[in-house]
């Protein structure tokens, strides 16, 4: 009788323990959501268009002219939607950046998003927003990381007024590190700087120059 309790008992914990694998892997799964005004789906295809509509993932929301989701077939024929690509009028909205584009390559997996054409981003910053305007703008929305490059890269916060030509943004540690042909300007104090490299804590506005020749206004006319 006792063996037999003990049998039932573990059988039941086991049970207990594969309900929770379950929902573990469900509660680590993102839904994907869409609205649109048509879509172009196929059962069991890997493409999917979306025309004039918005696509849902977690706490970020694409809204363009086409958008196409693309994914991969496994073994058994179950579809992993793994990319998006948006073209036309681009929007992107997060939790804490709002971005436009002419064009945008999603990953659905890594929550990888990647900018071109005219890519323009503003990012709810502790210290203020900061916006910046590049030739393509990279962002991570699991980790709030961001990259970009132009010719020039334009970054504005406040009367703060940086141009260089590629940037990395931490939003988590408050560091913005600007390279290449630096120009910054602050039009509240007309200081003006040149320098090859400019990290700043986005925090405080305090600002570190590397090889740089700055302009300083002094006196009364100033």
């Amino acid at each position: 009788m006792v063996e037999y309790l003990q049998e039932v008992t573990m059988r039941k914990l086991f049970i207990f323990w594969v309900l929770i694998l379950a929902l573990s892997v469900v509660a680590l799964t993102d839904t994907l959501h869409i609205i649109a005004g048509e879509v172009n789906y196929g059962i069991g295809s890997t493409q999917t268009t979306i025309m004039n509509g918005k696509v849902m993932i977690g706490n970020t929301t694409i809204i363009a002219t086409s958008i196409t989701i693309m994914g991969q077939k496994d073994l058994s024929g179950n579809v992993n939607w793994t990319t998006a690509q948006a073209t036309g009028r681009v929007f992107i909205y997060t939790g804490n950046a709002t971005a436009t584009a002419r064009s945008m390559i999603y990953n659905l997996n890594t929550n990888v998003g990647t900018l071109s054409g005219m890519a323009s981003m503003t990012i709810n910053a502790s210290g203020g927003q900061i916006s910046i305007q590049s030739s393509t703008l990279q962002f991570n929305t699991k980790t709030n990381f961001y990259t970009g490059q132009g010719s020039p890269t334009v970054i504005t916060k406040k009367d703060i007024y940086i141009q260089g030509k590629q940037f990395s943004y931490d939003s988590a540690k408050n560091y913005l590190d600007i390279i290449g042909n630096v120009y910054l300007y602050n039009s509240s104090t007309k200081e003006k700087a040149y320098a090859e490299e400019l990290v700043m804590d986005t925090s405080n506005n305090k600002i570190v120059l590397k090889k740089v020749q700055m302009e300083i206004m002094v006196g009364a006319g100033s």
